[in-house]
């Protein structure tokens, strides 16, 4: 262990200090400190890390922050990376488990405790589960490269219809945290983000499967359920880079522009994101959801009368549309 890279981030550097003290009596001797998550990212840049420690609450940006960040680039999505607190709430366990944590430390610190999650981190030993579907992933993989399509298609919807269901897991986690067992909860999150990327990665070379065989609507279906699957778990450049590949094979597809739409509004592109919204209504122009969507896009812009108008439209295109009731009379009452 004494050869890893341990990035430790904390914005107090007295806490800084105890935590540098700690690790490094721990054994653990190639130890860089960053005083913040801007600084943490320039070190990860620059150099490679094999471990991030970070404080929870930090001022510019948390540590809950950092590890997002962290988690959307696939450079380091499965790099170990734990939070230290005071006081972890169930609010905040659930935010860190659900955001791909890998463990949480309490301070005071806990050494035994702390060299035990640490040394299983970076052993990487893999949960027998998670490695028995990395191993069909690569058989699937080595299948594509031999061309035998139809044969990777099967093993890609053996993996995605085992009974290992990442929501199983999520649920899980959500028990454990209510029951105060959050190094239980942090676990049964973390199995159910690595399934959840397998699941996307699965979906996505599904895709790339049936583009092959010349099936394009097929192609699109499970790219864009792998791209869906990017953007709840906020991996957005993924999804970002996976919706654009469907539109250079040629599609004219609403649900492509659509979900584009979506995924620009989450990134703030409000602009970008108004141009798919209506390059999805030239597809479909009596998609009650678009008009709503757009909607949606002018109160983030601030704009109410404009976002009523599309409120409205989507209300004469579907008259049962509750949500469409719902956020004009907010508007009226003047509550959004």
């Amino acid at each position: 262990m004494e050869d890893k890279q341990i990035l430790l981030v904390n914005d107090d550097k007295t806490e800084l200090a105890q935590l540098f003290t700690v690790v490094k009596a721990l054994g653990f001797h190639q130890v860089s400190l960053a005083d913040g998550g801007a600084s943490a990212w320039v070190s990860l840049k620059s150099k490679k890390m094999d471990c991030i420690i970070s404080a929870y609450e930090m001022k510019e940006m948390s540590g809950l922050a950092l590890l997002k960040i962290i988690r959307r680039e696939n450079d380091f999505s499965d790099i170990p990376f734990f939070l230290t607190d005071s006081a972890f709430t169930k609010v905040k366990v659930l935010k860190a488990g659900q955001t791909g944590v890998t463990g949480l430390f309490v301070i005071p610190y806990d050494e035994t405790g702390l060299t035990r999650k640490l040394s299983l981190a970076l052993e990487k030993k893999e949960d027998p589960v998670i490695h028995k579907l990395m191993e069909t992933m690569d058989n699937g993989l080595q299948l594509i490269e031999k061309k035998e399509y139809n044969k990777a298609l099967e093993v890609f919807t053996n993996l995605i219809n085992q009974k290992e269901n990442p929501e199983y897991y999520f649920n899980i986690g959500y028990i454990k945290t209510s029951q105060g067992k959050h190094s239980e909860a942090i676990e049964a999150f973390a199995m159910a983000t690595k399934l959840d990327r397998l699941f996307a990665k699965a979906y996505e070379e599904m895709g790339r499967v049936y583009r092959l065989m010349g099936d394009l609507v097929k192609a699109e279906e499970y790219m864009r359920l792998a791209a869906e699957i990017y953007m709840d778990t906020d991996k957005i450049g993924a999804a970002e880079e996976i919706l654009n590949e469907i539109l250079e094979s040629g599609t004219n597809s609403l649900n492509v522009f659509n979900t584009l739409g979506v995924l620009y509004r989450k990134k703030g592109d409000t602009q970008i994101a108004l141009s798919h919204y209506k390059k999805a209504l030239k597809v479909h122009p009596d998609e009650p959801y678009i008009y709503y969507n757009i909607g949606r896009l002018h109160l983030d812009m601030k704009d109410t009368e404009k976002a009523k108008e599309y409120f409205k439209i989507a209300l004469e295109k579907d008259p049962g549309f509750e949500e469409a009731k719902q956020v004009i009379k907010a508007i009226d009452l003047g509550i959004v």
